[in-house]
C-alpha cells in the first residue's frame, strides 16, 4: 500500500519478498522477527489463506504488535481469528487509502 509507504512504514510481501528456493516459513518468521510491528491487511481471501493465520500466529509468538486493518469484504469483528478478537482493528473499507494510512501510523506509533 503505497500510502503507508509515503508514511515511511515499510512493508514486506511474501509473494514478492521471498528469493525462489527460500523456505517460506523461515522466511515468514526472519520478517516478522525484524519487524517493530505486524500490519494485517484484511479481506475474506485473506482470512481463507493458511499463511496469513501461520503470519498471525508467528507474530503472537514473537509477542510483536499485530494491527489488524479490513480493506474489502464483508469482514465483521466476529469473523476475525481469536488471536485478533482481542486486538483493536482498523476498518478501511470505504475510507480513503490516505486516512487508512494514517490510523495506521498512529496505532504503529502508540504505546498501548
Amino acid at each position: 500500500m503505497k500510502e503507508l509507504q509515503e508514511k515511511s512504514i515499510l512493508g514486506w510481501l511474501d509473494n514478492t519478498d521471498i528469493a525462489s528456493g527460500e523456505a517460506v516459513s523461515s522466511a515468514v518468521r526472519d520478517a516478522i522477527k525484524r519487524s517493530s510491528v505486524v500490519i494485517v491487511l484484511l479481506s475474506n481471501s485473506a482470512l481463507r489463506s493458511q499463511w496469513v493465520q501461520f503470519e498471525i500466529g508467528a507474530a503472537e509468538a514473537l509477542d510483536k504488535k499485530i494491527i489488524p486493518v479490513i480493506l474489502s469484504g464483508d469482514v465483521s469483528g466476529e469473523q476475525l481469528p481469536d488471536i485478533l478478537r482481542h486486538h483493536r482493528w482498523i476498518d478501511g473499507r470505504h475510507r480513503p487509502l490516505e486516512d487508512v494510512a494514517r490510523d495506521v501510523m498512529r496505532a504503529a506509533e502508540s504505546n498501548h
